[in-house]
């Protein structure tokens, strides 16, 4: 008993909050003024902005009513549950899902996802491992988000651990994915699964590749049982995880950084760009949603790269083929688009024609290449 405390207390500023203290972090977190601002937002829109020092008020004493009947996890996810069934019945047209029954359950996985939206991604996925009566995952998230203080506490409430990416120099750089690794494997030897990106940051121009270096980070933790990349994958189900989003909310706002970052070489975010990105990608209209599990990799890979190629040929498998994609790529060829009138179309259309000149083009490319499966 004395090792697992030792071990917790190793990883007790990257592990997500023990289970006692989400009463009270919740509680604490009705009272911060980022998260009723957001909240505000995702309850009265666009007038949010209008009305915040009357709706404040309000969404605070709401949410405190929410709040007080939180008394573990379990009754978290109770709640998290019903918004996220609310969620997909106001801003979806369906969300589906497949492959999850090839998923043995005779050990944990680590679910490799492509990465779209900063929070709904690890979270539909455990939904629906949920619906399914899998045991959920633990999610891993970039200590980018700890620049958004109530969006890291949300995360780490919600089961999430942090990735230190920021690290400055090898040494250090070394230590932090050292660490990681250590709490990966100490989850998977305590029965529970993980969620993680395939690399650091959302894709933004609709290309979904696997860094390498994140299949490394796993291996690190059985390094000194075996240097080779097949040992870690007789440890966990490594299952590659796609998922599609017929519309992105975010889309023209990926657009936009890519754009900048072509024009100076470097993006600066606004003051609250992550938190209202996260509130656009939960309340934005997304059209179809579908998450595809892939069967778990076998053995048989040279190394980590030759590993990543193969999980980024599932994961192009099993995407989803939607309109808007080849929609996307007849604009950019100057091809006549035939899309259904519906509720999609309009979306789509009122995105690109939003943007002009190359931001266009990079919101355009977003969608093509999901079409292609790579780069245009």
């Amino acid at each position: 008993m004395m090792a697992e405390v030792s071990s917790l207390d190793e990883f007790a500023d990257i592990a997500p909050h023990p289970e006692v203290e989400i009463p009270a972090r919740l509680l604490a977190l009705c009272d911060d003024r980022e998260l009723l601002d957001a909240a505000s937002a995702l309850r009265f829109k666009v007038f949010a902005n209008f009305l915040k020092p009357l709706v404040r008020p309000l969404v605070r004493h709401r949410l405190k009513q929410e709040v007080r009947k939180i008394k573990d996890r379990a009754t978290w996810h109770e709640l998290m549950v019903r918004f996220i069934r609310s969620a997909l019945e106001t801003t979806t047209d369906g969300f589906t899902y497949s492959g999850i029954d090839a998923i043995p359950q005779d050990k944990p996985s680590v679910f490799i996802s492509n990465h779209r939206d900063i929070t709904l991604d690890p979270v539909l996925v455990n939904y629906s491992l949920w619906l399914n009566g899998h045991q959920t995952s633990k999610i891993a998230i970039g200590d980018n988000l700890l620049n958004m203080q109530v969006g890291a506490e949300f995360m780490r409430i919600n089961d999430s651990f942090i990735v230190v990416r920021s690290a400055r120099g090898l040494k250090a750089q070394y230590a932090a994915m050292s660490k990681t690794s250590r709490y990966i494997r100490h989850v998977i030897d305590h029965g529970q699964s993980v969620w993680i990106a395939q690399r650091e940051g959302r894709s933004k121009d609709g290309v979904d590749r696997t860094d390498p270096a994140v299949l490394k980070m796993f291996a690190l933790a059985y390094r000194d049982e075996s240097k080779d990349i097949n040992h870690m994958l007789e440890k966990f189900n490594l299952v590659p995880t796609t998922l599609t989003y017929e519309l992105d909310p975010c889309a023209a706002r990926k657009a936009i950084e890519l754009a900048e970052r072509e024009r100076t070489g470097s993006y600066v975010k606004s003051e609250h760009e992550d938190r209202d990105s996260l509130v656009q990608g939960i309340r934005g209209y997304k059209g179809r949603v579908h998450v595809a599990y892939g069967h778990p990799m076998r053995t048989g890979y040279q190394d980590a790269d030759d590993l990543a190629q193969a999980i980024d040929e599932i994961m192009m498998e099993n995407r989803q083929s939607y309109p808007t994609f080849r929609a996307a790529k007849d604009i950019l060829e100057g091809n006549a688009v035939a899309l259904e009138p519906n509720r999609v179309s309009d979306e789509f259309s009122a995105q690109w024609q939003s943007l002009i000149g190359r931001e266009r083009e990079l919101l355009l490319r977003q969608y093509a290449n999901q079409a292609n499966g790579s780069a245009i």
